[in-house]
């Protein structure tokens, strides 16, 4: 039955009014939830406040599981899933060029546009500079063509990484994210317990 647009169930137009819903939901979730404020998002990489990273874990490990739930009722056909084509270098670069961008203002650009939507004004300004950078990209793509569109894996999940099916994906998906969780609270009590800054 699931997904609706690429198993046919609903057209072009209807899906991208539910993206429209869905990402208005996403925005009221976030500014409610205080997350659309740098002052919540830059402590996380210092382990001082560690709110972004437990809503985020929580939402994986609800999501993941909802979907093997539907997957294994039939209720979502998973190879019509959306999974992006994963290009390995081009990701690393451009992630580590995100971590320091957020690192640098608090802000990714999700957050970033819900707080730049309720007038926050280091939000406009990392957005203003989000867009000069994608730009910028734009403009001079075809010097970074090659290495954009190199090392093209396809469509890459954990399942496929390790062998085994969605179900080994998804154990596989819940061990990271806790142990991920368990990493953070760890380095936080460190941190605490010297009562200095890491």
């Amino acid at each position: 039955m699931l997904p609706l647009f690429t198993t046919g169930a609903i057209t072009s137009n209807l899906n991208l009014f539910y993206g429209l819903l869905i990402g208005i939901a996403f925005g009221f979730i976030v500014e409610r939830a205080g997350f659309a404020r740098a002052i919540h998002i830059a402590p996380t990489f210092y382990f001082r406040n560690l709110r972004v990273p437990q809503m985020m874990i929580s939402a994986i490990i609800t999501s993941a599981t909802w979907m093997i739930i539907a997957v294994y009722f039939g209720w979502v056909d998973f190879p019509h899933v959306f999974i992006p084509t994963v290009f390995v270098w081009p990701y690393l670069v451009g992630g580590l060029i995100f971590g320091v961008g957020m690192i640098m203002s608090g802000w990714c650009p999700g957050t970033a546009i819900v707080g730049a939507a309720v007038g926050r004004l280091d939000a406009v300004v990392f957005g203003l500079g989000m867009l000069a950078g994608m730009f910028v990209y734009f403009i001079n793509f075809h010097s970074f063509i090659d290495f954009a569109n190199g090392s093209n894996i396809g469509r890459f999940t954990l399942n496929r990484l390790i062998g085994g099916n969605i179900y080994v994906g998804y154990l596989a998906t819940l061990a990271i994210v806790i142990g991920l969780g368990i990493f953070m609270n760890t380095m936080k009590s460190i941190r605490d317990k010297k009562g200095e800054d890491i």
